[in-house]
């Protein structure tokens, strides 16, 4: 079955973009379904938890399958041609592997009142072409933050005592229409590259403390749970994200957003 899943997963994350023709894409988008059809395969599948966050000309998705410890993220920017929506990938990360290398995929879209469907085909080179259809439910909120937008987090440490403990993941956040997406990829305690992931709701106060919500998580001991960080603005393109954690430790992030 994680193999069949992971299968799943890759043909997702190769055709996980949008299209329309002069359709506004801005917006949070949870995937309710997939359906893959071809000669030798007509399955659909509910397993993949994925929020997609598209904001004027940038996008980043977050997907985690819980029954098969799958996750993965990607960032990119997005334009609109003849219809059709074009996705470029400019960073992707998937359990133990990332990359840097440029990925660009046109998809069909349909939208309707509680969201839109992806149509898209791949060709796999023993099962021949996949007809890959993809359901979303918009979940955004008419409300706007100083946060919105797709951030790359460009340094990160923690303090503990009189030491500065140095992160070296990469994570990327995105907020837009009250969503929240988050991706990390991490050396985890085993000193194994690994991918997570967060997805949920947000707000963010007049005195700057942003509460997050999980309502999906590579972690499960996540889910459902709140969490209340400070955020220090520092103009319009850099935040700082303050937080204690379970050790007590002090964990200070600063983000730059994500420009086309």
């Amino acid at each position: 079955m994680r193999k069949l899943a992971c299968y799943i997963l890759m043909l997702a994350i190769t055709s996980c973009n949008n299209s329309t023709s002069v359709i506004n894409m801005n917006g949070a988008y949870s995937m309710l379904a997939q359906n893959f059809k071809g000669n030798t395969i007509d399955t659909t599948s509910a397993e993949n938890r994925q929020l997609k966050i598209y904001i004027d000309s940038v996008m980043m998705y977050v997907l985690v399958n819980p029954a098969q410890d799958v996750s993965a993220f990607a960032v990119g920017t997005f334009s609109s041609d003849s219809g059709k929506l074009i996705e470029n990938i400019m960073y992707n990360a998937t359990e133990n592997l990332q990359s840097t290398d440029a990925l660009s995929d046109t998809v069909s879209i349909t939208k309707n009142d509680t969201g839109y469907m992806q149509v898209t085909s791949k060709t796999v080179s023993d099962k021949g072409e996949i007809k890959i259809t993809e359901t979303y439910r918009s979940t955004g909120i008419n409300s706007t933050s100083l946060l919105d937008g797709i951030w790359k987090q460009v340094s990160s440490y923690a303090l503990r005592g009189s030491d500065t403990i140095t992160h070296k993941d990469i994570e990327y956040k995105s907020f837009y229409a009250g969503n929240f997406a988050y991706g990390d990829y991490y050396t985890d305690s085993l000193q194994q590259k690994s991918t997570g992931i967060s997805y949920g709701t947000f707000s963010l106060d007049s005195s700057n403390h942003l509460t997050e919500t999980i309502t999906a998580s590579t972690w499960p001991e996540l889910n459902g749970k709140t969490f209340v960080l400070d955020i220090a603005i520092n103009g319009n393109d850099s935040f700082t994200q303050t937080a204690v954690n379970a050790t007590g430790d002090k964990e200070i992030s600063v983000y730059e957003r994500l420009k086309k």
